[in-house]
């Protein structure tokens, strides 16, 4: 067999040895017969050699008892400590089988070293995390909270109250207005981004009209649209189509697939909003005629920061992430969203949205 045998008598004597541990311990068995089982140990080990047999001899322990792995010249061996009784259960004394995992001791050794680095990895992405989250403090407190009283003030000056403006004045303080809504847009789509992994067991779902919801997307985008030559068009059905929703966030959906569709759109192009609903489902197609998306880009459009190489309408820039917010956002409502492109005539997404009952989630 290739594992080594020894025999120790009740007075903790080798007598007897197999061939395997004659090879393993470096000795003869005609050299150590009679020899105390402590002379095959080192100094350090015998205390724990001795309480072991004393375990044994006395029944403390029953069955086997095992010591830890052993390194003889360079290989790592297991001993496995077992009683030998008499048919009045008398002791006779130890059999100790030896058997060799060098391989196996490598291998814990190597998870030992991986779970250290995994646990490294996980420290730094701990860290990581809490850069993200100031961050995210920041743009909401120091950024959003001044900006939205900039907005207000400009949004009042269009309006006239402080005063009648010029035309030059409006334009250039209508510009000033659209890339501060625009601005807003991004900070909200950073927080929304950690929302979604931090509370979203807290949006709270109620009866929406989608009807309502995609007329508002598109009145809120025709202006951009307009200013490209895009025609938007949207068919609803005369009857409300009612699902269990968060208002806010299926606005978001759909302007976020709107914008999408204006900006890879073409000049005098279309764009196309279809809703019909079933029993329990309801469907939006939203199509346009704009450069489409290539075959290699389909399986990343929901990916965070991916951005078509393709340059946009009017160069309208963006962080890459409206696309993967349409993802979590349907998931939030258990749906589905498909979508079609053809490079060089365009491309249709499809939303599917179950009709359910309110709740919180």
């Amino acid at each position: 067999m290739q594992h080594g045998v020894v025999f120790i008598d009740d007075r903790d004597r080798i007598t007897y040895c197999n061939p395997a541990a004659e090879k393993i311990r470096g000795f003869r068995l005609e050299d150590v017969h009679g020899q105390s089982i402590l002379e095959c140990h080192p100094a350090k080990s015998h205390s724990k050699v001795r309480h072991i047999i004393d375990d044994l001899r006395s029944g403390r322990v029953i069955g086997h008892h095992r010591m830890n792995i052993q390194m003889v010249k360079g290989r790592f061996y297991d001993n496995i400590y077992c009683a030998v009784r008499g048919p009045k259960d008398e002791y006779l004394g130890v059999v100790v089988v030896t058997q060799e995992v060098t391989e196996r001791k490598k291998m814990e050794d190597d998870l030992k070293e991986a779970l250290r680095q995994l646990q490294h990895a996980n420290e730094a992405l701990t860290r990581l995390n809490r850069t993200k989250d100031d961050f995210l403090s920041t743009v909401s407190h120091e950024l959003k909270t001044p900006m939205i009283s900039v907005v207000g003030y400009i949004g009042m000056i269009l309006k006239e109250k402080a005063g009648p403006l010029t035309e030059q004045q409006r334009r250039f303080l209508d510009i000033s207005y659209k890339n501060l809504l625009k601005l807003e847009k991004n900070i909200n789509n950073l927080i929304d981004l950690a929302e979604f992994g931090i509370i979203k067991e807290t949006w709270v779902f109620e009866a929406v009209d989608l009807c309502s919801v995609i007329n508002h997307s598109c009145l809120t985008l025709e202006p951009l649209a307009r200013e490209h030559d895009i025609r938007l068009e949207a068919h609803l059905p005369s009857e409300p189509v009612v699902i269990s929703g968060v208002p806010d966030k299926l606005n978001q959906l759909f302007d976020n697939l709107l914008t999408n569709a204006i900006k890879y759109n073409r000049r005098e192009g279309n764009i196309s909003v279809d809703l019909s609903q079933t029993s329990d489902r309801a469907f939006v197609h939203i199509s346009d005629t704009g450069i489409g998306i290539s075959h290699q880009s389909l399986k990343e459009v929901f990916t965070r920061h991916f951005q078509e190489k393709t340059k946009p309408l009017g160069n309208m820039k963006g962080l890459g992430i409206g696309l993967s917010l349409v993802q979590e956002i349907v998931n939030l409502h258990k749906g589905e969203i498909q979508l079609q492109s053809e490079v060089g005539k365009g491309t249709t997404f499809s939303v599917m949205l179950p009709r359910g009952t309110s709740k919180t989630q």
